[in-house]
């Protein structure tokens, strides 16, 4: 009682919230179409709150500045930029109802995007105007625990401070000039000490010009690229299965600087993008870039490591013991209609995989030292169809294909296809493509989505995806199947947004009572009431989820959890209050659900057994250019003395962590 007493007195002090940008429940939305990484979804969290930040202009924008926004489609990218060819640049982005294909929730989320400014002037500015109207911003963030894991006691494995700090700092003019520096800093990582004698863990920077004659975009530094449909070259995100239907399996040929404190998903070099003519593009690109691996006994590779932890003397010998050189280009030509593309791709590292194939999926994992991998794809939009699609080969001939139809039967109806397969022995070190199993390897299916809009503020979302398997995976000895249903519908009406979800999720899995492999049955739904008023905002939400097995019914696993937020916006303050109640009988039947969280950061943390979740944000600004943060976050566990396991093992029932942040614009 005493918990929930405490919750309830949180909730009704957020007299003043800074409630959840239309992008951020848009993200919310997506994230429970399938199991992303946290890296995953922070580089996309990271990439929509630069371009809120600095803003498009929309009567100057390009076609790839426009598909750089994940939940427009190419149809609707090239209705903007007809309309302002044939009408004229914007007044105000409240012109964008005109276009007929620019639905009321892309309209919102737009809004927080682009903004109708004067065209530049043409060429790139002098160095006396970058110096002197360029705009900086400095970052500094900390996240503090109130609790000791096992790693940070006097006997723990950890060797550095308890405290996840980073810092970030940028400078932009314009569109022509982006600079950025991050340093950042895990909890447990030492610190001015062992591997790090220059203080952070990692820096990252980049240096990007755009606009230098044919040279649309240059950057020096880390960067991302993304090409065609992902198969080959995509280190950047990729969208979930209800994305899908928004954009239509739209194409991103997107070069972008690599902004997130992640230590993957990069490469690191220089690359550009280069106008041939109005209709062709270049951009090749050249990297090197350290990165950690597990080795074998004889200096080779076992496994490559994503984590960018380290904490422990283990995890520091492994950093860093291993490059990766690559270079490559994708080339691009633009009809009005129709667009033809290619990208290749080769990568050498010093050190040849050879990874541990006694298992039976393991036998198709990538080894050697040499990859090389190479695609063409197209696009075809011609209202009211779009086509696209994207075939790859790699060095061994391995084949991957993926490729979408959209088609609009009316104003108000759109449906979509996507047919894929992608190879048991197809592998990329970079792709990143439309999945089930989360890899563009062993897997082909069918996907059929459909999105209905019958009348103003009605939005009716569903698909249903097949996937097989050829080669067994982890924890399934043999070929199988996946199933995966969803269906949404939200409704607009004056001050209230009512949404619902609901997803049927089947796959194919080993059994312990029986030799064939069992169908393993997941529900989840979730129903969302948010209401506006004056400022005054309140969001609550129903999480219900269930997960059981045909050949073990004592596995069955349900689950809940109940989150409201509530607010008021006013001035220089800004308060945000949240709490989540949940109770799931295991971790099969966990939750996810995005929490607000500190300028630069992300959370979609997962939850599971019996607890409560509350926290409390504040912001002050006490200026245009300055502005301090600060939150609390605190879960209690009611079915646990002990929190998480091994290392990172806290032996209390609850946990709270305080985060400070500053952010100075001049």
């Amino acid at each position: 009682m005493r918990v929930l007493f405490i919750l309830v007195i949180l909730l009704s002090l957020a007299l003043n919230v800074n409630a959840e940008t239309e992008w951020e429940k848009w993200l919310d939305g997506i994230m429970l179409d399938g199991d992303y990484s946290e890296d995953t979804h922070e580089e996309l969290y990271e990439n929509l709150l630069e371009l809120q930040r600095n803003g498009i202009n929309v009567n100057s924008a390009t076609r790839e500045e426009l598909l750089a926004l994940p939940f427009l489609s190419e149809q609707q990218v090239m209705d903007i930029l007809e309309y302002i060819h044939f009408h004229g640049a914007l007044k105000s982005i409240n012109e964008l109802m005109s276009i007929e294909s620019i639905d009321y929730s892309t309209r919102q989320l737009l809004q927080e995007f682009l903004y109708a400014g004067d065209k530049p002037e043409k060429g790139f500015p002098s160095l006396k105007n970058i110096m002197t109207w360029g705009k900086n911003e400095l970052s500094l963030y900390t996240k503090i625990p109130t609790y000791e894991r096992v790693g940070d006691a006097s006997n723990g494995d950890y060797i550095g401070y308890p405290y996840k700090f980073w810092a970030r700092y940028s400078f932009s003019y314009a569109k022509n000039v982006r600079i950025g520096i991050v340093a950042s800093q895990d909890a447990g990582e030492p610190f001015f000490s062992q591997s790090n004698k220059y203080g952070f863990d990692q820096y990252s920077g980049f240096i990007q010009l755009n606009g230098l004659g044919s040279v649309e975009s240059l950057i020096v530094g880390r960067y991302s690229i993304a090409a065609g449909m992902g198969l080959v070259m995509n280190n950047s995100f990729s969208l979930g299965k209800s994305a899908m239907l928004q954009d239509l399996g739209r194409q991103r040929n997107v070069l972008s600087p690599h902004t997130s404190a992640s230590e993957n998903g990069y490469m690191q070099g220089a690359a550009a993008t280069i106008r041939l003519s109005d209709a062709i593009r270049l951009t090749p690109f050249l990297s090197y870039r350290k990165t950690d691996a597990t080795l074998n006994d004889d200096g080779s590779i076992s496994s490559l490591i994503y984590t960018g932890y380290h904490r422990t003397i283990s995890e520091l010998n492994k950093k860093n013991n291993t490059s990766l050189t690559a270079g490559g280009m994708n080339a691009r030509w633009n009809l009005e209609d129709f667009s033809l593309g290619a990208t290749a791709v080769f990568t050498h590292i010093n050190r040849p995989l050879s990874p541990n194939k006694s298992a039976t999926y393991k036998k198709i994992y990538p080894e050697g030292s040499n990859f090389f991998n190479a695609s063409l794809n197209y696009s075809w939009l011609h209202y009211p169809f779009s086509v696209n699609g994207e075939t790859a080969i790699n060095a061994n001939g391995a084949i991957a294909t993926l490729n979408t139809l959209g088609w609009h039967l009316s104003q108000y109806v759109e449906v979509m296809g996507i047919y894929r397969f992608y190879s048991f022995n197809y592998y990329s070190l970079y792709a990143n493509a439309f999945s089930e199993g989360g890899k563009t390897q062993n897997e082909s299916g069918l996907y059929l989505g459909m999105r209905w809009q019958p009348k103003y503020g009605i939005d009716i979302q569903a698909y249903t995806d097949l996937a097989y398997f050829a080669w067994p995976r982890y924890g399934v000895s043999q070929s199988s199947y996946a199933i995966d249903n969803m269906v949404s519908a939200s409704y607009k009406t004056g001050k209230w947004l009512l949404s619902g979800k609901y997803r049927l999720h089947f796959k194919q899995k080993d059994s312990k009572s029986v030799a064939n492999l069992s169908w393993q049955t997941e529900h989840r739904m979730r129903i969302d009431a948010e209401w506006k008023d004056n400022g005054w905002t309140s969001r609550s939400q129903l999480d219900i989820t269930s997960v059981s097995s045909t050949s073990e019914s004592s596995s069955s696993s349900q689950g809940f959890m109940i989150t409201e937020n509530i607010g008021y916006d006013i001035g220089k303050w800004q308060i945000f209050a949240g709490g989540k109640y949940f109770n799931t009988d295991s971790y099969d039947s966990r939750l996810y659900s995005y929490e607000r969280a500190m300028p630069h950061t992300f959370s979609f943390p997962a939850y599971y057994g019996h607890g409560i979740r509350y926290s409390l944000t504040a912001v002050w600004a006490p200026s245009p250019t300055l502005q301090f943060s600060a939150k609390a976050g605190i879960t209690n566990y009611f079915d646990r003395s002990t929190i998480s396991s091994g290392q990172q093992q806290i032996n209390a029932s609850s946990a709270c962590d305080i985060e400070v942040g500053m952010r100075w614009r001049w």
